[in-house]
């Protein structure tokens, strides 16, 4: 069983994972750069303990207290101020010192976190002396809306960059694809992405060159296929036009007449067999990509009966040929379609007198092995150079040497017989024989 390859998922899943880390990162190193504090590494805790630690064995010396609140103040770059609880200022310092708490800010006084105040703005709360007693207020930083924008700017800037060697990977492949799609679209069925990669985009444009090198060779065999069809159809409708100028020449000739009637009914049998021929390889082209289970009619058949009417319908056509048959005791029992099957024996026995030297025997051979039947056809020809025998199923091909026009026929026959065996689950191939000439072998499965 084969997994599918999930190269991109991974790819873009650890690189969300990388921005998410790198945002992170410019977040954190953004508030270093805007927040001044920040330089004070370690907990809130611990700066509030330091402050208490310097403040407190001043708060009965005025004049002490006011010098080392104003020491420690210009070192933090803050405007601060320390009061009693009931407000009364006991020392302050800066330009514009925090106004005293009110009563229910008064709860808050040694929490880690500053409180945010209309009139002040941040302010950092140290208690000191205990919890009735004093506190230290020191003004905190106004980041404002234009830290926030440079924040953002940081981070969005942070994540940009480093999308956009992922963006281009993706982007350069799809604007590849959807230049090769559109040129198919226009008609130019050679157009190919060539596009190479280990994951899912890789996956797409080999099935993209793949639908567009089937989408070619199906179009050009349909344009082989109308093209032959009309010069197949111009020989028959070319010798009626003559055969009805002719009849008005000889209105009172009964026999001339008849005789030509009769020339004109054999070309109208001809064009009805091309077109039928045409028909059915439409039908079984068909069935090769979407599966008709109503143009095969499969039933069990006797096998030896098969044969036994093939060669019956054989010696009627063509009594001046003689046919060798080589049958097995007891073929079994196949599930086929028995009109078409004998529709691949008429093709290739008719093909293989087309082609055989005069007074040369055909050879039939028939058998069976486990879970399938075999029958092969040998004529003894001129046969077709060994390039050939690729394409001898192809639609009206007709090998150089001796398969040529002046032999007649449709040119669908073995392409005919080739799907019909295929749409039997089996299989047909031609080889040159060694004294010359060529035998056509096909098998089928006999069960369903």
């Amino acid at each position: 069983m084969r997994y599918p390859r999930r190269r991109l998922f991974w790819r873009i899943y650890l690189f969300g994972l990388f921005l998410v880390c790198l945002a992170t990162l410019a977040v954190v190193a953004t508030t270093i750069l805007v927040q001044p504090e920040s330089r004070y590494h370690g907990r809130p805790e611990r700066l509030h303990q330091v402050l208490a630690a310097e403040l407190e064995p001043l708060l009965g010396r005025p004049e002490a207290l006011e010098a080392g609140l104003r020491r420690l103040a210009g070192a933090l770059e803050r405007s601060a101020a320390i009061y009693d609880r009931d407000g009364t200022p006991l020392a302050r310092t800066g330009g514009a010192p925090p106004v005293p708490l009110t009563a229910e800010e008064l709860a808050k006084v040694g929490g880690w976190h500053p409180l945010h105040r209309q009139s002040d703005g941040w302010v950092h709360a140290v208690a000191l002396g205990g919890p009735d007693g004093a506190y230290l207020l020191v003004q905190g930083a106004e980041a404002g809306f234009a830290g926030l924008l440079i924040a953002l700017a940081a981070v969005l800037l942070v994540v940009a960059l480093a999308s956009w060697p992922l963006a281009r990977a993706f982007a350069r492949p799809l604007e590849r694809l959807t230049a090769t799609a559109h040129r198919l679209a226009a008609g130019e069925l050679s157009a190919r992405s060539g596009l190479v990669r280990g994951d899912e985009l890789g996956d797409l444009s080999r099935s993209l060159d793949e639908m567009a090198s089937r989408l070619e060779h199906r179009i050009r065999a349909e344009k082989e296929l109308f093209a032959n069809l009309s010069h197949e159809i111009r020989t028959p409708l070319a010798r009626l036009r003559v055969a009805l100028e002719l009849l008005e020449d000889v209105p009172g000739d009964f026999e001339e007449t008849l005789d030509r009637l009769q020339g004109v009914g054999a070309d109208l049998t001809e064009l009805e067999r091309l077109v039928d021929n045409v028909l059915i390889n439409s039908r079984l082209d068909l069935i090769g990509r979407v599966p008709d289970q109503h143009f095969l009619q499969r039933r069990p058949i006797d096998l030896n009966e098969v044969v036994t009417g093939v060669l019956e319908r054989f010696a009627r056509y063509h009594p001046e040929q003689r046919l060798d048959a080589e049958i097995a005791d007891a073929l079994p029992v196949a599930w086929v379609d028995p009109g078409q099957i004998c529709r691949v024996f008429d093709n290739l026995l008719e093909n293989a007198v087309k082609y055989n030297r005069n007074a040369t025997p055909l050879r039939l051979t028939a058998g069976s092995d486990t879970g399938r039947f075999w029958f092969e056809i040998e004529d003894a020809g001129e046969g077709v150079p060994p390039e050939d025998l690729e394409q001898l199923f192809d639609p009206f091909f007709r090998s150089h040497r001796c398969r040529s026009r002046q032999t007649g026929g449709s040119g669908l026959g073995l392409t005919i017989s080739k799907r019909i065996v295929e749409a039997h689950a089996g299989r047909i191939s031609a080889r040159l024989n060694p004294k010359g000439g060529m035998t056509f072998r096909f098998e089928i499965p006999t069960a369903n």
